[in-house]
């Protein structure tokens, strides 16, 4: 057996054994000992095996699976330029850690820095991004121990329990690439550990224990008392847990819960359905500033939460990493879990109810400016359309810019049962239709229900080849809604959309490229449909919630007329608030 097939049928075998459930595939020649030992794993019902073209959607999609399920898929590609293709989504694994192998193939040594073919620089390509970076050595005989614990290695530090992210094995192979063992299960001479064990069990006590919060205040100072006037604020996050101690804490304070899309949270008992456009309203915010903020996870979607969380009195993060999430740098004390309910607390019977009613005057004022069909629709109003038609078991994934806000904002709470997430850890827009199409493979396989994306125009074309599929690979059940406004929304609604720059605004920031979304996406030979009304879009998700991959595009007002309804809406929430 040639040395490279018996290290790739290890490493797959390993890999199985560690967890490993889910392998994306980009397509190469150097690559090609674990893509046969992959698609023979497949073909015995060991693995599920994805195979895509382009090494940025398989990366993303990877990625995805990861996110979706908590367990680290791994991403193989070959050599050369395609090694550097996954960088966006290891970026977005280690900001969001989300567990992720990235197993590069690569040239043997003799090969580098002699202007071999295909050969870069490979070892430590992602810097600071990777967790792990493993260089391994060209396998020239049976080396069954390293390849094995090279690999348990790799998942144990990507799925580390305080701080998962993304691992990267850099495995160069030697020629002949390919041989008749590598369709054939492990002989005996490369077995693993007895019982289908991985060969080193991770079984390190790493987890954060919950104290009350009381006791965590006198960390700080042990004179102190849990304050009547608190709020807590729920960015991303990937731990299941942590949505019910938040509803714990909260309900015995009575305290607000402000919960980004991706927190999880919207359906707290003591949660707010506008918290953000509450939060824009300066009287208001200027007569409740909290005396005590607990942030969990990553925030800082909204800048009117932003400034509020840097005006408390107090602020205690809550985030298990080295490198807690801190924007305002306002912390005071950084806890690796969310606190549980003090023995005693101040007491202020308006607190809670000065916020509720802020919070159902928001929503009449969203109804007063949104609840009328003006022919048009604006962005907002799609978000509030789509959550609305989501299925209980279903999964929401939200793209960056305007619709994960116009989500956060405005889609009231809807969320309360939907597992939402998103690339939340760069928020860029690359890689976001794949990392969908991940998640709704993760999550279905998992049992969960269909998954539905939402995302704009610019993050659709920029990563379309995940379209890109061969029809004998699986479909996940998947609908992609794509608001389309012909350009970056966004910007119309940030400080260079003011009327001072209008002249240069569509050259560097709007960018119309006057693109026919929905021919880009039939080319694909996906199922596609436009609408323009919200009666259109909820009959057109709702009909395509199964039976695969679905694109639906949805016409929206110029990003002129989407901006001035924002503030209009803004504006109705203040004066609603501020009289009532």
């Amino acid at each position: 057996m040639p040395p490279s097939v018996a290290q790739a049928l290890v490493m797959v075998d390993e890999l199985m054994r560690c967890g490993v459930t889910d392998v994306v595939l980009g397509v190469g020649s150097r690559s090609a000992p674990l893509a046969l030992a992959l698609a023979a794993a497949e073909e015995r019902g060991e693995i599920r095996l994805h195979v895509r073209v382009d090494e940025r959607v398989a990366g993303f999609l990877a990625l995805g699976i990861g996110k979706a399920t908590g367990v680290p898929a791994a991403v193989v590609t070959t050599s050369g330029t395609a090694v550097a293709n996954l960088l966006p989504a290891v970026v977005e694994a280690h900001e969001s850690r989300i567990p992720l192998i990235v197993l590069t193939a690569d040239r043997p040594g003799r090969l580098r820095d002699v202007g071999a073919n295909q050969v870069i620089a490979q070892s430590g390509i992602f810097g600071r991004f990777s967790k792990l970076d493993i260089d391994m050595e060209p396998a020239h005989g049976n080396e069954n121990r390293y390849w094995r614990s090279t690999v348990a290695r790799s998942v144990a530090v990507a799925t580390d329990s305080i701080d998962p992210g993304p691992v990267h094995v850099n495995a160069p192979f030697e020629e002949p690439l390919v041989g008749d063992a590598v369709m054939q299960p492990l002989p005996p001479t490369l077995a693993g550990r007895p019982d289908g064990r991985p060969w080193t069990a991770d079984a390190r006590l790493v987890a954060g224990m919950s104290i009350p919060l009381d006791e965590a205040l006198a960390l700080l100072d042990e004179q102190a008392t849990v304050p009547a006037r608190g709020l807590i604020v729920v960015g991303d996050h990937n731990d299941d847990d942590t949505v019910d101690l938040v509803d714990e804490l909260a309900d015995a304070l009575g305290w607000p819960v402000i919960s980004e899309p991706s927190g999880r949270a919207s359906g707290a008992q003591q949660g707010l359905a506008h918290g953000p456009l509450v939060c824009d309203d300066p009287s208001f915010v200027d007569a409740h500033v909290p005396d005590l903020v607990i942030t969990v996870g990553r925030v800082g979607l909204y800048r009117s939460l932003a400034a509020l969380i840097a005006a408390s009195t107090m602020h205690i993060a809550v985030d298990t990493r080295s490198s807690w999430s801190d924007p305002t740098r306002s912390a005071d004390l950084v806890l690796a879990s969310v606190p549980l309910p003090p023995s005693s607390a101040g007491d202020d019977p308006e607190w809670w109810s000065d916020w509720e009613r802020a919070d159902l005057l928001a929503a009449a004022a969203v109804e007063t400016v949104l609840g009328s069909d003006s022919g048009v629709l604006t962005g907002m109003q799609v978000a509030r359309v789509v959550t609305s038609v989501l299925p209980e078991d279903g999964q929401l994934f939200l793209g960056s810019s305007s619709v994960v806000r116009h989500v956060g904002s405005f889609a009231g709470g809807s969320l309360a049962t939907i597992d939402v997430l998103g690339n939340r850890g760069t928020s860029g827009i690359d890689g976001c239709v794949s990392t969908a199409w991940g998640a709704a493979v993760g999550f279905q396989a998992l049992g969960g229900g269909s998954t539905v994306a939402l995302v704009g125009d610019e993050t659709f074309w920029y990563d379309s080849n995940a379209l890109a599929v061969s029809q004998e690979e699986p479909r996940p059940d998947l609908v992609v809604v794509v608001v389309d406004n012909d350009g970056a929304g966004i910007f119309s609604t940030l400080e260079q959309g003011a009327g001072a720059f209008e002249s240069h605004f569509d050259r560097v920031f709007g960018v119309p490229l006057g693109l026919r979304l929905s021919e880009l996406a039939s080319s694909y030979g996906v199922s596609v449909c436009e609408v323009t009304s919200g009666s259109e879009l909820a009959e057109a998700v709702s009909e395509r919630l199964s039976d695969g991959v679905h694109v639906v595009v949805v016409r929206t007002c110029d990003r002129t007329m989407e901006a001035e309804t924002l503030s209009s809406v803004r504006d109705a929430v203040r004066q609603a608030i501020d009289s009532g």
